[in-house]
């Protein structure tokens, strides 16, 4: 008789990386399927000098990706030979019907995706996969370019034996998803990344009614925010998502010169509010070039300027630059006061082509992303150099402690597993008969009796 197994191969200690495997009988599904995001470590990435025939292979050596059967093709294993460790079963030799969800398009939970089988079908939201398409056109795809499908919220997707309803959620990215997982035996939710404190609360009102007359036999849930100290959160001026308005708007009235953001535009919704903030303080926002594709994209009716910097018209941005204007340093000089430029830290020096007298830069979730970043002293140390005001603005798109509890109150699961956390043990639920189980990675249980058993 077949009975759901579930395996973990990574993110159970890590801020992300999640990918987990659940089967029942020759029915599979994978989610998410993303790298670990540690710039202090980072070896291999789409830039690395080897050959890129050996990149999956590359991954698979490091442990960077998971040494799962059947989701490689053979053509990509067969180019890193020899193998000094176990080689996965090829696709082409699996007899697994197989499905990648993912929950999102952060690097952490879909950067890898371009090392799966082409005939492997990857699901995302339809929104995620606007965004997808978007970023490849703008040169921000992965290595290997791959086709994906995708899924309408709240609408089931049958992988065999297996059911997965998505959720909308609310994260810092447009499109995120939680996913119900139902087999014969078993019924797991996948919080994915959500937050509480974000524009939507109601997608997570919506996730809990819908599955309110389910009982969620394991509930795997992000513990992203949770840390050993509860320190004072100095390193940022806004608290909640609608705090980045009206706080950006008191700074920018502050300041009689030049004004410059650094953000992730794959933060659509962020990216809005930046340019609303710029028609607020009487400025006009000066996007980089694929940022200003992003804006005009997703954004209806957006008002910008482009930042000029010897741009060269392609295929992709020719009707971009038709539409907008461009600006030089040299005429944002003249009336520095007047804008609001974006400046990414890999733009970091173009900052000295400008007038900066009485100049702030607005540092709001872009790279990097903190601290533990080795970039992010060196962001510290240019800005001081240049005697330019720091001022953070950073909004997680993760839940905090008590909306990570809440979550698990209003499910009350059999099982919780925290996992895409550092510190998984720290999450302590409400309730003193909440069960709370830790797996090991890369090691496969089966569901019995209310527990899960190693096999």
């Amino acid at each position: 008789m077949n009975k759901t197994t579930i395996t973990f191969w990574s993110g159970l200690r890590t801020i992300g990386g999640n990918i987990a495997e659940i089967t029942f009988g020759n029915n599979r599904v994978i989610f998410d399927f993303g790298l670990v995001y540690d710039p202090a470590s980072l070896i291999v990435n789409a830039d690395h000098t080897r050959e890129k025939s050996k990149y999956i292979t590359d991954l698979l050596k490091l442990a960077m990706i998971p040494n799962m059967d059947g989701v490689y093709s053979n053509k990509d294993l067969s180019a890193g030979e020899p193998f000094f460790n176990k080689k996965p079963v090829p696709y082409e030799k699996s007899k697994m019907t197989t499905a990648v969800l993912i929950s999102h398009l952060h690097l952490d939970h879909m950067g890898a995706i371009d090392t799966l089988a082409p005939s492997v079908p990857v699901y995302m939201s339809a929104e995620s996969k606007k965004l997808y398409d978007t970023l490849i056109n703008i040169g921000e795809g992965l290595t290997f370019s791959r086709e994906v499908l995708s899924f309408q919220f709240a609408e089931k997707l049958q992988i065999g034996a297996i059911s997965v309803t998505p959720y909308r959620i609310d994260h810092d990215i447009i499109g995120a998803a939680s996913f119900l997982i139902e087999t014969p035996d078993l019924k797991i939710l996948y919080s994915g990344d959500f937050r509480l404190h974000g524009l939507h609360p109601e997608y997570f009102h919506h996730l809990i009614k819908s599955i309110s007359q389910q009982q969620i036999d394991i509930l795997l849930i992000e513990g992203t925010t949770i840390k050993p100290t509860k320190e004072e959160n100095t390193d940022t001026l806004c608290q909640t998502e609608t705090d980045i308005i009206q706080v950006s708007k008191h700074l920018l009235s502050e300041y009689k010169g030049l004004a410059f953001f650094n953000l992730y535009h794959r933060n659509i919704e962020r990216l809005h509010h930046i340019l609303q903030v710029a028609t607020l303080t009487n400025r006009t926002a000066v996007l980089e070039l694929e940022t200003a594709y992003l804006a005009n994209t997703f954004l209806e009716n957006p008002s910008f300027l482009i930042y000029d910097n010897k741009i060269k018209k392609t295929d992709w941005n020719k009707k971009l630059l038709m539409k907008y204007a461009r600006i030089t340093p040299a005429e944002m000089n003249v009336r520095p006061g007047n804008y609001f430029v974006q400046n990414r830290f890999e733009n970091i020096l173009n900052l000295l082509d400008f007038d900066l007298k009485e100049s702030v830069y607005i540092h709001t979730n872009g790279t990097p992303l903190g601290n533990f970043d080795p970039d992010y002293p060196k962001l510290l140390s240019v800005l001081n150099h240049l005697d330019i005001d720091y001022k953070p603005l950073h909004v997680s798109g993760h839940a905090l402690e008590k909306d990570i509890l809440t979550y698990i109150e209003q499910v009350r699961p059999k099982i919780v597993i925290p996992w895409h956390s550092q510190y998984p043990e720290l999450i302590k639920p409400i309730s003193p008969n909440q069960t709370v189980f830790y797996p090991k990675e890369k090691v496969t249980y089966v569901y019995e009796e209310n527990h899960l058993k190693q096999i």
